[in-house]
């Protein structure tokens, strides 16, 4: 670079410039040339040999990153910054970087910024003109999976005093180990002037009770607030005490992810009873939940326990709510929870008159072929036409390939997946009952034999043989009727 004023280097060669002659690397040179022409409205930095097209620039030397500033800070639509990956500026000086993130800063229409696996202590002190100029814009501002260190988390959340256009806060440490509780109790009170946030996420920075006391203060400003991810923490039974204290006054939240926590049947009990009645989908994976107490799940519309080795009692627990009319669970996921055959017998049964429940993942839970058949008499009963008629046609998932289901389960639960309930059960009970009884029909004689073939006729794809039954049935119940039906038309016929 000839010039020690990089702005006026940029500017004076910009209109004999070809983006060819900035950068062999034909991604980068299709970005610049959209940043150019206006048509880049999100920009991905990172590295292609990784990301591959998911990469739109991977900045390859100063010249290139300085050239990829000087668009982007004209362009006239340009809202989303993305930066991934700890090596991403590697080829890259420390000015040429600064500089970089100076001309972000002057494209003041910035409303979204993801720093994804990146050293977020390299790069948090030149973010500060971005974050500055952009405070009131931003909506998004996610930091997922960086290495920081207590300074770098005491400097990111510093920026949100002055970011009240929040929308979305994402924040996960890269090391469990490397910020501990009294730490995050000193950052979090910056979050209160984030008052519209509606998504946080707040992951692997060692909350403990300190931090959780913090967020309690801090939760009823977020008023909007409607998901809320705390997974991978050291959240127990006195963090999850004062929590609930502090949700009950989100009254729009609707989602809690609270995984990888040290979280039990007492906590579990906690927030069943504490969280506001909003909150319909409870993630609480990987925990140390065992349900070996009764628990009224049926508050819920999504249930995740997976990860959680359940006690024995356990699956009749789950039963129990799915039984209760008033149970609202939709999915309930039980991926890897030790369920066995007797446990999915247990549960198959509480989901005979269940009309609400559609997706239950039971995979690697040791389940045999014995546990699955338990939900076969419960998807169609063979019993009688009533019995079909009164099966579960809700039941649409039971685990994905790896849970070996047999194909006749699978074919059931795949048939509930229509949207026309009355023709899911008449389609299992013509596929599962060869014979009709036509008797109680045959006071109206022939009369009604067109009506029921062509009611058969919407279901021959299932059962070609019944057409032929049903026929026979009434020709041979009243065969008089049919010679004469003949004769009759016979005469008609004639000339």
């Amino acid at each position: 670079m000839s010039s020690s004023n990089p702005v006026d280097y940029y500017y004076a060669l910009e209109a004999t410039t070809r983006v060819e002659d900035i950068t062999e690397d034909e991604g980068n040179q299709e970005t610049l040339r959209s940043l150019k022409d206006g048509g880049c409205y999100h920009l991905a930095i990172c590295s292609r040999d990784i990301f591959g097209e998911d990469s739109d620039f991977d900045p390859r030397s100063s010249e290139e990153l300085g050239w990829l500033g000087h668009f982007a800070k004209k362009s006239v639509h340009l809202d989303g910054i993305g930066i991934s990956g700890n090596d991403i500026f590697i080829n890259c000086s420390e000015q040429s970087v600064k500089r970089f993130f100076d001309d972000i800063g002057k494209c003041n229409r910035i409303k979204q910024l993801y720093i994804i696996e990146t050293d977020l202590n390299e790069i948090i002190d030149k973010l500060d003109p971005v974050i500055n100029n952009n405070g009131e814009n931003i909506t998004h501002l996610c930091s997922h999976r960086c290495n920081m260190e207590v300074p770098t988390a005491k400097h990111l959340f510093n920026f949100y005093r002055g970011m009240r256009s929040l929308q979305k806060i994402s924040v996960s440490n890269d090391e469990v180990d490397g910020l501990d509780d009294d730490d995050m109790a000193v950052c979090i009170p910056s979050l209160e002037a984030c008052t519209g946030v509606q998504e946080l996420k707040l992951e692997f920075l060692g909350l403990g009770f300190n931090s959780c006391a913090a967020l309690s203060i801090v939760f009823p400003r977020m008023n909007d607030l409607l998901k809320l991810d705390l997974g991978y923490n050291s959240i127990d039974y006195d963090c999850v005490q004062v929590l609930v204290r502090g949700l009950v006054e989100c009254r729009h939240l609707h989602e809690l992810d609270i995984s990888n926590n040290f979280i039990g049947d007492d906590e579990l009990e906690m927030l069943i009873q504490g969280l506001p009645t909003s909150v319909d989908t409870l993630y609480s994976c990987c925990n140390g939940v065992t349900l070996a107490r009764q628990l009224p799940l049926l508050r819920f519309k999504e249930l995740y326990l997976e990860g959680n080795e359940l006690s024995p009692v356990g699956p009749r627990v789950i039963a129990i709510s799915l039984a209760n009319p008033e149970c609202r669970l939709e999915i309930l996921n039980l991926y890897q929870t030790g369920v066995g055959d007797d446990g999915a017998a247990t549960i198959a049964e509480s989901l005979i008159n269940n009309k609400r429940l559609v997706s239950m993942t039971l995979s690697y839970s040791y389940i045999t072929e014995t546990g699955w058949y338990a939900f076969s008499s419960v998807l169609c009963n063979a019993a009688s036409i009533n019995a079909t008629h009164g099966s579960n046609h809700t039941l649409q998932h039971l685990g994905g390939s790896e849970a070996n289901i047999p194909q006749e389960i699978q074919t059931i639960l795949k048939l509930n997946c229509g949207k026309d309930k009355n023709r899911v059960a008449a389609t299992k009970i013509l596929q599962t009952h060869h014979h009709l009884n036509m008797r109680p029909l045959f006071d109206l004689e022939l009369d009604l034999l067109p009506y029921v073939i062509s009611w058969q006729g919407h279901y021959a794809e299932y059962c070609l043989r019944l057409k032929l039954s049903l026929i026979f049935q009434f020709v041979q119940a009243m065969p008089m009727n049919v010679i004469e039906r003949r004769d009759r038309s016979s005469l008609n016929s004639c000339p």
